[in-house]
């Protein structure tokens, strides 16, 4: 299995583990920056990651702030692990 598959796999769970209330509040873009965010990625690795600019992570950053009522990673990290 390569590590494109093992990842894959990896979101699934991730998100499986995730309330349908969370799922609901982030579109599919933001969940997979919200999981790669929970994993302590940077937002240059994130964005290598998901094939896009550091611009466009930070926009979805702060669509994912808004959505979960926090200011920064480290509360929005908590909300994501603990829901």
């Amino acid at each position: 299995m390569g590590n494109k598959s093992i990842t894959v796999q990896i979101f699934a769970e991730s998100i499986f583990k995730m309330t349908a209330e969370l799922k609901n509040k982030l579109s599919k873009t933001e969940l997979k920056i919200s999981l790669l965010l929970e994993q302590g990625l940077s937002n240059k690795s994130i964005s290598e990651r998901c094939d896009i600019s550091e611009n466009t992570v930070k926009f979805h950053l702060k669509n994912i702030y808004k959505k979960l009522g926090v200011h920064n990673r480290l509360q929005a990290v908590h909300i994501i692990h603990n829901k």
